[in-house]
């Protein structure tokens, strides 16, 4: 569970899981408190003592994993609008919680 110390990579053909994990990641922010209450794109933004760059172009999963602890409730308003080819028939319909739970703890496995 610790998606932080490793990286998986989304390539170009799989836009369309890098785009609902992104979605899933701007809802999950918006959800869940963190530690210290810093706001998630604060905490992933790059800084140096010359510059600021806002974190684009990732998925970070240790905030995708958090879904995984939420109360039953919290999830069902997450997967509200969350549309995706779940059963891998070409068609996109729009996910459950069971269907965010198995997708979440199958990339957990993969790396």
């Amino acid at each position: 569970k610790q998606w932080y110390q490793r990286r998986v990579a989304i390539t170009a053909g799989e836009k369309p899981l890098f785009d609902l994990l992104l979605t899933l990641q701007e809802a999950l922010a918006r959800t869940v408190t963190s530690i210290g209450c810093i706001p998630h794109n604060v905490w992933r933004a790059f800084h140096n003592d010359r510059q600021k760059e806002p974190a684009n172009g990732f998925i970070d999963g240790d905030l995708i994993e958090r879904f995984l602890d939420l109360p039953r409730p919290e999830m069902n308003k997450i997967c509200v609008d969350l549309f995706y080819d779940f059963d891998g028939t070409g068609m996109k319909r729009e996910g459950t919680v069971d269907d965010l739970v198995k997708l979440i703890e199958d990339l957990a496995r993969i790396h």
